[in-house]
């Protein structure tokens, strides 16, 4: 018996050591002006902080992610993006990703799973001259870096419009082990300088959330059925 029990942790040994181990999560991040890649970078320990020159724009990030907050949380914000000045209409567009998260620290995990996302933009100088700001979250089920396979939620914001959108729930499907989440910032410039700030959040739904939506499927359920009644 007890060769048979060393055989048998000998075996279990060896799966181990031939099983692939699961990488930590890793933040990137892509900045484009005008549709071509200016910058890339990354870190493995769940904080993220960079800034660089396009050539037209100035532009700094900070981003958290696992393990520095719990995952799946993820938040960025581009602390300042600015032009001096500019003759005419030019784009940027920040990218931010985290991968190797495990989908079932999402709520619900697997084909039910469920995220929370929100956004803030403020326009700090001239905002008349920045064209809206578009800021759009998405996870990727094969936990491809900056991937875009399905969007969870997206909000647009002028200068004359409010500068927070409110939390939106996101029902996505995650039948892999590990996925990976994206935060895509994008603004356009249309002469002049000015200065904005944005920030983006992914979290798991609170319980009140999810009690609050859980009761408004209940609800249009009831409708159904009397509609179905009469």
């Amino acid at each position: 018996m007890r060769r048979i029990l060393l055989a048998a942790f000998a075996l279990l040994g060896l799966a181990a050591l031939g099983a692939p181990a699961q990488a930590a999560p890793f933040l990137g991040y892509r900045v484009y002006e005008d549709g071509v890649l200016k910058h890339s970078g990354g870190s493995s320990g769940g904080f993220l902080s960079a800034t660089g020159h396009t050539g037209l724009f100035q532009w700094s990030l900070t981003a958290l992610g696992a393990p520095f907050v719990q995952a799946p949380a993820m938040g960025a914000q581009t602390t300042e993006v600015s032009v001096p000045n500019l003759s005419s209409t030019h784009s940027i567009r920040i990218e931010v990703s985290q991968t190797g998260l495990p989908s079932a620290s999402a709520t619900g995990g697997g084909l039910l799973a469920q995220l929370a996302n929100s956004f803030t933009a403020n326009f700090l100088i001239n905002g008349g001259a920045i064209g809206a700001v578009t800021i759009a979250n998405y996870v990727d089920a094969d936990n491809t870096a900056f991937g875009l396979s399905q969007l969870m939620a997206s909000a647009s914001f002028t200068s004359s419009g409010p500068n927070a959108a409110g939390t939106f729930l996101a029902d996505v499907s995650l039948p892999n082990a590990l996925f990976s989440e994206t935060m895509v910032f994008e603004a356009v410039f249309l002469g002049g300088a000015a200065a904005l700030f944005a920030s983006s959040q992914i979290t798991v739904p609170e319980p009140a959330s999810l009690a609050l939506f859980g009761a408004g499927l209940l609800g249009l359920g009831a409708v159904w059925r009397r509609r179905g009644r009469g």
